[in-house]
């Protein structure tokens, strides 16, 4: 038998104190108890309700809960047991547990017992996780949908079917299961699905991208493997190690292979993208050509050093290039915040937030959006 309770158990993310609305909550075999007697209405009902949201949010396993109006007969059979139910159960759905995953009833009540509310729940069998959230940067959500969305901190689990988004200035690393990394830019959103591994070091690897840009570092898989990254139009199938994805808002899908080869697939018309190359499919059309990425621009200055003011971001043109991505962080590797600029000149003024020790690299991104290789990464460091 296992048996969590709220009360020493803040790994779930939801303060459940003796002293709070409900006096204390316990999930035990599909029963939901609160310290307190959780009385048909009132303020305080509806203030343990809300926290029973927050704790069933914190608990994706939970299908389904049912509220138990258990009242007198005489009330019961009055139609006021259920009108009891119905409203603690709108209550929780108020408070973000999904309208389809609620459920009230009004059963005979106790005998000698006062009117009180009890609460049950369905949890589906424990999965595992598919992937946990390695690095994350401002806004950065998972859930169920759109619609069931909380916030993610790095070190967090999540399981298939997830739908992991960034906001604006959002940026998240997640580590899967089979060793891959995915990058997920910012107002970007993938959705997780089949991630199965076997003992011959097959793997099967399935992701929609719903919108934006994800970068991926495949991990080495054994014959057989499949790693597929699904657009609204295209298929791109992984035959290397790291490439990017981008869904645009037209629905066109874009892919750079940065190592390996990356194979896009629109219905039975496919392409092969090797390295240092991309392609695009628009709706309803088959993958164009593949085309060559522009390489990665050589930076000039600042090189190191240290700067009594932000200085001047340098480097040297590159053929083909419309505007250059410059990105400037306060990790080398670039998990952290991130300030992101574009230039249509190869340098760039007042490119650091303020004083402390920067990272930079630029990206130049050709007349069509695709974006080639990365620079170096060099630093420099403004006195506080």
């Amino acid at each position: 038998m296992l048996t969590l309770t709220l009360l020493a158990s803040p790994a779930v993310g939801v303060a459940a104190e003796a002293d709070g609305p409900c006096g204390g909550l316990t999930f035990d075999n599909g029963r939901l108890t609160t310290g307190r007697l959780l009385e048909p209405r009132g303020a305080q009902t509806e203030a343990c309700l809300r926290e029973v949201a927050e704790a069933v949010k914190a608990r994706p396993s939970i299908r389904g809960l049912t509220v138990a109006a258990k009242l007198p007969d005489a009330q019961r059979l009055d139609g006021q047991g259920l009108a009891a139910a119905k409203a603690a159960a709108e209550v929780l759905v108020t408070a973000g547990i999904p309208r389809t995953r609620v459920s009230f009833v009004a059963p005979p009540g106790i005998p000698d017992a006062p009117g009180q509310l009890q609460l049950a729940y369905v949890e589906r069998p424990t999965q595992p996780a598919v992937a946990r959230v390695r690095t994350a940067s401002g806004p950065v959500s998972s859930g169920s949908g759109e619609a069931a969305m909380r916030s993610r901190l790095a070190g967090d689990s999540l399981y298939a079917g997830e739908l992991v988004a960034t906001g604006k200035n959002g940026r998240a690393e997640l580590s899967l299961a089979d060793g891959s990394g995915v990058f997920l830019s910012p107002e970007s959103a993938v959705r997780l699905g089949t991630l199965e591994l076997t003992a011959e070091r097959q793997r099967k690897v399935l992701l929609d991208l719903v919108r934006g840009t994800v970068e991926t570092e495949a991990a080495p898989g054994g014959t057989g493997s499949v790693f597929e990254v699904r657009t609204r139009g295209a298929v791109a199938g992984v035959r290397g190690t790291r490439f990017r994805v981008v869904q645009q808002e037209d629905g066109t899908s874009r892919v750079e292979t940065l190592e390996g080869k990356v194979a896009l697939g629109v219905d039975a018309a496919s392409v092969d993208v090797g390295a240092g190359y991309g392609s695009r499919a628009k709706p309803a059309q088959a993958p164009e050509a593949p085309r060559a990425l522009l390489a990665a621009p050589v930076l000039e200055q600042p090189r190191g050093g240290v700067y009594p003011t932000v200085p001047a971001l340098v480097w040297k043109a590159v053929p083909g290039a419309k505007v250059y991505r410059v990105e400037v962080a306060s990790s080398a590797d670039f998990a952290g915040d991130v300030k992101v600029q574009e230039s249509a000149t190869p340098t760039l003024s007042g490119a650091a937030p303020g004083p402390g020790k920067w990272f930079w690299r630029v990206l130049a991104v050709d007349a069509d959006g695709f974006v080639g290789y990365p620079s170096k990464i060099f630093s420099f460091d403004i006195p506080g």
